[in-house]
């Protein structure tokens, strides 16, 4: 697994309009970091329950139907009145951006899913997971 206590740091580092990080493994929410330059919308409850209830469903889903035939599921992006949500399959879980309103949800999404494969590889090269 990624080490997830600078996950967030780095993630912000991609984009400034990134609202906020959640990181779920294995059912659990491992981080849950609010872009500091941005305050929330809501409670921290509120986002929490959505990372272990609501975004493993979305992902569960969209899997489902992409495996039938269209190839599983990248990342999946909801447009909510406030924000952006994107949520990205990851490792044995997920990673989960809040986005500004402005931002370009699918050009952060394929930057951010191409730096956690990037990760993910070079953990694998150093025989850190396999």
């Amino acid at each position: 697994m990624l080490s997830s206590l600078v996950l967030s740091e780095q993630l912000f580092r991609i984009d400034p309009r990134i609202r906020y990080v959640a990181v779920n493994q294995y059912g659990l929410i491992v981080e849950l970091v609010q872009n500091p330059a941005h305050p929330t919308n809501n409670s921290e409850e509120t986002d929490r329950l959505e990372e272990l209830i609501v975004n493993p469903i979305i992902l569960e889903i969209t899997r489902r139907r992409g495996q039938l035939d269209i190839g599983s599921s990248r990342y999946v992006v909801i447009r909510y009145g406030l924000q952006y949500q994107l949520i990205i399959p990851h490792e044995n879980g997920h990673v989960s951006l809040g986005l500004e309103p402005t931002a370009d949800p699918i050009t952060i999404a394929e930057r951010v899913s191409r730096y956690l494969a990037a990760q993910v590889e070079q953990q694998r090269s150093r025989g850190m997971i396999s």
